[in-house]
């Protein structure tokens, strides 16, 4: 059973999230759908390719079985932490982030990137750890977002889940009866029963991301306040934003009929076509001179027996 569990504080962050997460509101003297009013401002573009290139290579995270331990680090005045329950032999994990400035900090970073280990050796379920950026804007008088949580179970953890997939690796789904495939789900059932509870151990959670600032979180921000969300998902959501009206955009989005026989608009708009329609002019103020890095937060301890 688990029988201590220690959160080491810092702040916060999280797995897996795709859009914009406002832990705060734009200035109350912003007009709905516009920015504040700055002396100067710099024509800037929302470049995911850009924004991708940025975060990678800042951190590997470490590959199960490695021995791996981390101190914490905040990233230019923005921290991340794991938040941890514990039960009976398993545990739920969710991220959030705080920010040492009482000025609003725009960033973008990703929820739900974790690393669990046990007795030090990595143990990480295999969660994924694909760069989805995400706006965030924060004082350090606001409270941190949490994301969803992410269950923790034995058989979740990286160690097993060769077992676990070998359930499934030579499995005949093309030729496969229902009685057989209702039996491989029931083998599938009592494995995960069998490891269910986490195996004994001194486990730590870590929540990491890459925090971005400078010139691509400004823009976002500006494109947030106008009321475009889902930045990242633009490409293919664009037909249902406020940028669906664009004429460079049209030739890239049709209409298609759904089983139900509704419409729904689909997209597929090119990166270089949505930098080009994603530019605005933006407040010099919001631009940060500060580099791209990476957030990792203290560990949250815990032992089970």
């Amino acid at each position: 059973m688990v029988v201590g569990a220690i959160a080491v504080a810092g702040a916060s962050a999280a797995v897996g999230w795709y859009g914009v997460k406002w832990l705060v509101q734009p200035e109350a003297s912003a007009e709905p759908g516009t920015s504040p009013v700055s002396a100067s401002t710099v024509s800037l573009s929302y470049d995911l390719d850009s924004i991708e290139e940025q975060a990678a290579g800042l951190f590997e995270p470490p590959a199960c079985g490695e021995t791996w331990t981390a101190d914490a680090a905040s990233a230019n005045g923005v921290s991340v932490a794991a938040n941890v329950d514990t039960t009976d032999g398993s545990a739920t994990a969710s991220v959030s982030f705080t920010v040492d400035s009482s000025d609003i900090t725009a960033f973008l970073a990703q929820q739900g990137q974790l690393i669990v280990t046990r007795d030090d050796v990595v143990v990480t379920p295999d969660w994924g750890s694909e760069f989805v950026p995400q706006l965030f804007m924060a004082t350090s008088e606001t409270p941190a977002a949490g994301s969803s949580t992410y269950d923790i179970t034995g058989a979740s953890l990286c160690d097993v889940a060769g077992e676990l997939s070998a359930l499934w690796d030579d499995f005949d789904w093309d030729n496969a009866t229902d009685e057989e495939i209702a039996a491989r789900y029931d083998e599938v059932a009592a494995f995960e029963d069998e490891h269910a509870t986490l195996p004994a151990g001194e486990y730590k959670v870590y929540a990491w991301s890459p925090i971005i600032q400078g010139t691509s979180a400004a823009v976002a921000r500006v494109l947030t306040e106008e009321g475009l969300t889902d930045l990242s998902l633009l490409q293919y959501t664009a037909g249902y934003s406020s940028i669906s009206d664009d004429e460079r955009i049209a030739p890239y989005c049709e209409e298609s009929e759904t089983p139900d026989g509704n419409t729904e608009k689909l997209c597929d708009v090119p990166q270089d076509v949505l930098t080009e329609v994603l530019t605005r002019d933006v407040p010099e103020s919001y631009v940060t001179d500060a580099e791209p890095t990476v957030a990792i937060s203290e560990a949250f301890s815990f032992t089970v027996e």
